[in-house]
């Protein structure tokens, strides 16, 4: 089964320090200089050197990665539907991997800029798409690992406090009903 296979999760590390990158190139962030100055500095004279191309690039490499994170959470919420107690244990397996994934897109999030200055792009900006795959990784990631909680969460059984003969008798008179009708 190809759900999240561990290429998801290498792509999206492989990607982090590209993101940041090209982040850096847009505008600086004052609160990531006031914690490490001489890095960020210098991250910020590698993001000076990054082109329209590299960001179109990556752009088109975080939507691969979105589809990839929709595609697996369909195929996981289809193979609920025909082997729950499969999925459940697919879930088991790939729910920390999820998780490291989930934290990597939200800190892609994290780093972007103000949302004034994003609003501030013409929408058909390479800076824009940048930003908008960024935003459709994240949702993609959120909805797959709520799929995986959704999989994997156990609850108390809980009394609902309906009286089975009631009901059984409910059944009973509703089919002969049903029955004079045929």
């Amino acid at each position: 089964m190809a759900i999240m296979e561990s290429i998801v999760k290498f792509k999206i590390q492989h990607l982090q320090a590209a993101v940041a990158l090209v982040l850096a190139s847009f505008q600086p962030q004052p609160k990531a200089v006031v914690c490490q100055p001489t890095i960020v500095g210098r991250v910020y004279e590698m993001g000076t050197k990054v082109n329209k191309t590299d960001i179109k690039e990556l752009t088109a490499a975080l939507n691969v990665l979105a589809e990839e994170l929709r595609d697996s959470r369909t195929e996981l919420s289809h193979y609920a539907d025909n082997d729950f107690g499969g999925a459940v244990r697919t879930a088991e397996e790939i729910k920390s991997q999820t998780i490291h994934v989930a934290g990597i897109a939200e800190s892609f999030v994290l780093m972007l800029p103000e949302k004034d200055v994003i609003m501030s792009y013409d929408k058909n900006s390479v800076e824009f798409a940048f930003v908008k795959a960024i935003k459709m990784v994240s949702i993609a990631t959120k909805n797959y690992l709520s799929l995986i909680d959704q999989l994997t969460r156990t609850t108390d059984v809980r009394d609902s406090g309906v009286n089975l003969l009631a009901m059984n008798h409910l059944l009973e008179t509703g089919n002969k009903a049903a029955a004079k009708w045929h």
